[in-house]
């Protein structure tokens, strides 16, 4: 692998920020199945982005 150079917390930031971008569009889809397209990847997005930030907290328990 090469160099690392985002943090946890920038990846959740980064999925978070997304999330909200995909929820701001939904709004303004042409069509239920675009407006639920756009939610559920919104929704699938936000859990992953929950899923590093558990990730980091177990991770800054274990180091304490």
């Amino acid at each position: 692998m090469g160099e690392r150079t985002i943090t946890d917390l920038d990846v959740y930031q980064k999925l978070t920020a997304t999330a909200e971008a995909l929820e701001a569009v939904s709004l303004h889809a042409m069509s239920l199945v675009g407006e639920t397209a756009l939610k559920t990847a919104a929704d699938t997005i936000r859990g992953m982005a929950n899923a590093v930030y558990e990730h980091s907290l177990t991770d800054d328990a274990n180091a304490a």
